[in-house]
């Protein structure tokens, strides 16, 4: 007879404490009949009747039983489409600055090169009117 009260015992305490950490995980807006704030003392002074109360009326009970939660938000970053728009939105600014720095880099190079080819012809032009000079 005491195994079966030890049993019981231990039943109500597995029951109890369910029911506390289930009242407490519980969101706001799935509990029914009053608050959270009122469930908890009840399910905690009246161990069996306040659990079975809880588990019968207090938490309204989804499509999925009452188990975990579904995620609502992305599982990893690549899922999540602000993101992905972050990183879309940086690699084009990244390409942009690329394709700039090589376009200066080009304008630099050709202004180089024209500036040699000046100081080619203008050196070349002073060694002709030094011939010149010197044939007259």
């Amino acid at each position: 007879m005491v195994r079966v009260f030890m049993a019981l015992g231990v039943v109500a305490l597995g029951l109890l404490i369910y029911s506390t950490v289930d009242c407490i995980q519980t969101p706001k807006h799935k509990v029914r009949v009053l608050p959270k704030i009122a469930w908890l003392p009840i399910i905690i002074l009246l161990p069996l009747l306040g659990a079975g109360l809880w588990l019968g009326f207090g938490k309204a009970r989804g499509s999925n039983g009452g188990g975990g939660g579904q995620r609502r938000g992305p599982v990893a970053p690549d899922d999540d489409p602000e993101f992905l728009r972050k990183v879309e939105f940086q690699r084009r600014q990244a390409q942009r600055r690329e394709e700039e720095a090589r376009r200066q880099a080009e304008e630099s190079r050709r202004k180089r090169q024209a500036e040699q080819r000046a100081a080619e012809k203008n050196h070349e032009k002073k060694d002709d009117d030094r011939g010149a000079e010197s044939s007259d």
